[in-house]
């Protein structure tokens, strides 16, 4: 039996909970005869369906959302050339194989999370639980399945479609369902998933709410192959009456004292300190360097292991528009100079358009909307944004130009872009959205998606290829020569040979 659908490996993560944080921390090892037998211990697994989402906005995240895309590259670093530097390498440069780490990775995450989901929804059935309890439960579970299929049918495409618990073999091993069939299971449980949650209440403590399962809802059908438009258009604007709005300041959304506030729709949840729930992409996002003190704010601090990737490019930073009160909160320029073995050696961190810069001879941009205060290595209090209200206004506004309604989207979009400092806009088309949602979504695991979504991903993606190789020049010939079949990703080698059902999507 495939071990990502054992009931083992569904229980080895469950977490307890409190009234004001979604806690993931792994406390228990329970076994088969002895759980699921009272209201607390649901509670306990449903945490741990959510602590699967972190495999989603993890490393493999950020690789497949935002450097596939033409937001972000990587800065290569001569002195490792591992496979698992490789295969990041790989997937922005579009030369991924089905050996892949990190896209295997994301396949395995999103299959925990829906095993985890599954064994909860079989378990509850004909329990005697007060009706309250069992639907905020089916409904978390079923949003969390809905949300991980979700990924994968885009990710890659037909799937095995699994809608209860494994038990053995005779049930571990199914064929790929068609993205049709797919679509349709999601809706099945995401439109239960509406039904059952509640509606947000502030503060929050980071569960889904029926919000979060229309803003999912919305998504899912401004992408399936038959678009539905109209029903994604009054699902967006019922989360508009929900009570979100958004925060004042554009930094305020990333501040970790303010997480889960009245613009988060959605966070997947971290915390800082010793119970293993802390984030660490901050160390990912910034430059190779053996100072990383003056970055992180933490003492004896290197990222030679683990920095220089989803580096923000020179064409991405140009893009933004004058006076856009963004830039500063998203992108930040370590300047220094270079050592030895290539790395960054930091002398200060300074704002894009600093003249200062060209005092250095080096300066690298990095991401910069993860950089709070922090005590210990890797160990950082960032929750990773999924939905947040501009993101629903946006894509509102993207929804009614496809109905040939462009005119009924400039309220929505010129609410984002009064936020940003920037002058309201007269004119909407798609190319105004889809700009508008680059730079308000930057670096948060939508470009790739919403490339996809609209069908630019070709088109875009062909033309940053030839740019990037003049920034990057070593980059071989073989890397950015796209194909169709290259919007999807392959599935993983040892699932194939674990399931003779499967068959390697093409051109891999």
């Amino acid at each position: 039996m495939k071990k990502i659908f054992s009931l083992v490996v569904a229980l080895l993560t469950l977490a307890s909970c409190s009234e004001d944080f979604l806690n993931l921390t792994p406390q228990y090892y329970p076994n088969d005869a002895t759980f699921f037998k009272t209201q607390e211990q649901f509670t306990q697994a449903v945490n741990g369906a959510y602590s699967a989402l972190r495999g989603v906005s993890a490393r493999q995240g950020y690789l497949m959302g935002e450097m596939r895309s033409d937001n972000t590259h990587y800065t290569r670093y001569k002195a490792d050339r591992g496979l698992h530097i490789l295969y990041r390498e790989n997937i922005a440069d579009f030369v991924v194989d089905d050996q892949n780490q990190w896209t295997n990775e994301m396949y395995y995450a999103c299959y925990t999370g829906i095993s985890r989901a599954n064994t909860i929804l079989n378990r509850i059935e004909g329990t005697t639980f007060p009706d309250d309890f069992k639907n905020k439960t089916i409904g978390e579970a079923k949003f969390i399945r809905a949300f991980m299929y979700f990924q994968l049918v885009q990710c890659y495409g037909d799937i095995p479609l699994h809608l209860e618990e494994v038990t053995g073999a005779d049930n571990a091993f199914l064929p790929r369902s068609s993205v049709n069939d797919v679509y349709t299971a999601i809706i099945d449980d995401v439109k239960d998933a509406i039904e059952k949650l509640p509606t947000v209440k502030f503060p929050q403590n980071g569960a889904a709410t029926k919000g979060a399962a229309k803003m999912l809802y919305a998504y899912v059908l401004m992408t399936k192959p038959d678009r539905d438009y109209a029903t994604a258009e009054a699902q967006l604007k019922d989360v508009m009456n929900m009570g979100y709005e958004l925060l004042p300041d554009y930094a305020d959304i990333y501040d970790t004292s303010k997480k889960n506030g009245k613009e988060s729709i959605f966070e997947i949840q971290y915390q800082m300190g010793d119970q293993g729930q802390q984030s660490d992409w901050l160390y990912y996002f910034i430059p190779k360097t053996t100072n990383a003190e003056i970055i992180t704010g933490v003492p004896d601090c290197s990222t030679l292991l683990t920095g220089g990737w989803n580096v923000p490019t020179p064409e991405m930073i140009a893009s933004y528009e004058p006076g856009d009160l963004r830039v500063d909160p998203s992108i930040a320029v370590a300047v220094g100079t270079l050592d030895a073995a290539n790395a960054l050696v930091v002398t200060d961190v300074l704002k894009i358009g600093d003249p200062k810069i060209n005092d250095y001879p080096v300066n690298y941009p990095f991401i910069n909307k993860y950089r709070h205060a922090h005590s210990k290595i890797e160990n950082t209090d960032d929750n990773w944004p999924v939905y947040r209200y501009a993101d629903c206004l946006l894509l509102l506004a993207e929804c009614l130009v496809e109905q040939g309604r462009a005119g009924d989207a400039a309220p929505y979009v010129n609410q984002v872009r009064a936020r940003a400092g920037l002058p309201a806009v007269t004119t909407i088309n798609a190319e105004v959205v889809a700009n508008e949602r680059r730079h308000e979504l930057a670096f948060e695991n939508h470009r790739w998606y919403d490339l996809l979504r609209t069908g630019k991903a070709l088109e875009v993606m062909t033309a940053y290829g030839k740019y990037i190789k003049t920034i990057d020049t070593e980059l071989p010939e073989r890397t950015y020569q796209i194909k169709p079949e290259y919007l999807l990703y392959p599935i993983p080698y040892n699932e194939l040979q674990l399931n003779e059902q499967l068959k390697q999507n093409p051109g891999y």
